[in-house]
């Protein structure tokens, strides 16, 4: 009896990281696509109110689920965290390289969950309020010197948010291809 609980164990354990993995790779890819196409049929300023709503579930998500998958990673490896000269070393072991993919999407997550979206989004929001005070969409001809300065925040938040978002979506698809060998 104590055999199969003992071979049970595991498999669960291997089974929720497995799970955990797919769930949050699912939840980058489907963040894209739907992102992606709701910016496409909604419009913009509806859009940008929707994604101030859901960004922060999505980053949240994403963040505690890869720490999750960490955490279990390390469970499974527990010699990677004894000592960082020690073998298994992170960079030359296979569980390194894994473990080095997972935080390789935890960092960027954790970034634009505590730092980068909200930010992004408070800069959206001015722009949406310019917009209403100008009586002009932010790209027409010849913007005030306040939009040029908040088209200019927002790009570049915006621009930081989607690098470390792609970031994270190929740690992950990396993790799955090492995982896979």
């Amino acid at each position: 009896m104590s055999s199969s609980h003992s071979a049970l164990a595991p498999f669960t354990i291997k089974g929720f990281y497995l799970l955990t993995w797919g769930t949050t790779l699912g939840a980058n890819v489907w963040n894209t696509v739907a992102g992606y196409r709701t910016y496409k049929t909604l419009p913009r300023q509806t859009f940008g109110t929707l994604q101030s709503r859901l960004t922060p579930l999505y980053f949240s998500f994403t963040t505690l689920s890869t720490a999750t998958l960490l955490l279990t990673h390390l469970w499974f490896h527990p010699s990677l965290i004894s000592s960082p000269t020690a073998q298994p070393h992170w960079l030359t072991s296979e569980e390194g390289r894994q473990g080095l993919c997972i935080l390789a999407a935890l960092v960027p997550q954790a970034i634009n969950w505590l730092f980068v979206g909200p930010k992004a989004t408070e800069v959206m929001f001015e722009r949406h309020r310019l917009e209403r005070l100008e009586s002009k969409e932010y790209d027409e001809p010849n913007p005030t010197e306040a939009m040029s300065k908040v088209n200019k925040k927002f790009a570049t938040l915006h621009g930081i948010s989607s690098a470390l978002n792609t970031v994270a979506v190929l740690s992950l698809g990396a993790l799955g291809l090492l995982v896979s060998m």
